[in-house]
């Protein structure tokens, strides 16, 4: 396994085109979502008694929010804006991984016509790939959400909730991560011409590789993102922002490392 991961580190390292669109395309995501939801919570922090009142007054601005909430439609434009903004990046998604396949595929060529190409190709497929994708990964919740809620009402605290919760939570993260390298390797049969079903045999052939090395990704840049936290908590001042506001491109740099490694892991398998 440690073989694919260097050859996909080493692919990552000079795929800077498809660095830079992977950190704006994040960047990008966080950056709007956070501003839009900055914008509903900081006028509501605003409106909070606060400890300089008495409890009756927090106790009143909850239950108007409740009455609010439930009671009128004043949470209806901010959840179709949030709905708008999950609809964009999903057309956003499936092309973006259009043209980083298809590059990954046509290594020799320039990436930034290989990936406009990958993405003019490509993109009704992966399109509906992902649309399938999706109701795949939300269809389980239908049967999930409201075990793992009578689960949690015969709970008597937050610990003995969560670990009712928990096993819930984990086997759908579990079944998400499945998915996702299932269509991972769909993509890949995709863009090299031998077609989905190609890449789906892959994937059933070569399953316990693939969630190996999935698994020494996700290791790494986990111990990545938690070093990061400790070293910006231990290290406070100048050094700390510098980390924090570096991050994001490490993190891209994380996320095609994975797509680089799974994809050398396909080439060997083919």
């Amino acid at each position: 396994m440690w073989s694919y991961a260097q050859s996909g580190w080493t692919a990552a390292r000079r795929s800077w085109f498809l660095l830079f669109l992977i950190f704006l395309y994040q960047y990008g995501w966080g950056f709007a979502l956070y501003k839009y939801v900055k914008s509903i919570v900081v006028p509501l922090l605003h409106r909070y008694p606060g400890g300089e009142l008495s409890e009756s007054a927090a106790r009143l601005f909850w239950l108007e929010a409740e009455f609010q909430l439930t009671k009128t439609d004043l949470i209806a434009p901010y959840a179709w804006t949030i709905l708008t903004l999950f609809l964009v990046r999903m057309l956003l998604t499936p092309l973006l991984n259009a043209g980083i396949y298809n590059v990954l595929a046509n290594g020799e060529d320039p990436a930034r016509k290989t990936f406009a190409r990958g993405v003019k190709t490509y993109a009704k497929p992966f399109l509906l790939l992902y649309g399938l994708q999706s109701l795949l990964a939300f269809a389980p919740l239908l049967w999930a959400v409201p075990r793992a809620l009578e689960a949690a009402s015969t709970a008597y605290d937050w610990p003995s909730m969560a670990s009712a919760v928990a096993p819930y939570a984990l086997s759908w993260l579990a079944y998400q991560g499945a998915l996702d390298l299932a269509f991972m390797y769909v993509g890949f049969g995709i863009v090299e011409g031998r077609g989905g079903w190609a890449g789906l045999a892959t994937f059933a052939r070569r399953a316990l590789p693939i969630a190996l090395l999935a698994a020494l990704t996700f290791a790494v840049g986990l111990a990545v993102s938690l070093a990061t936290s400790a070293l910006t908590l231990w290290w406070a001042g100048f050094l700390a922002v510098l980390i924090h506001q570096s991050y994001p491109i490490v993190r891209a740099l994380l996320k095609l490392w994975t797509i680089a490694s799974q994809y050398h892991l396909w080439s060997a398998n083919r």
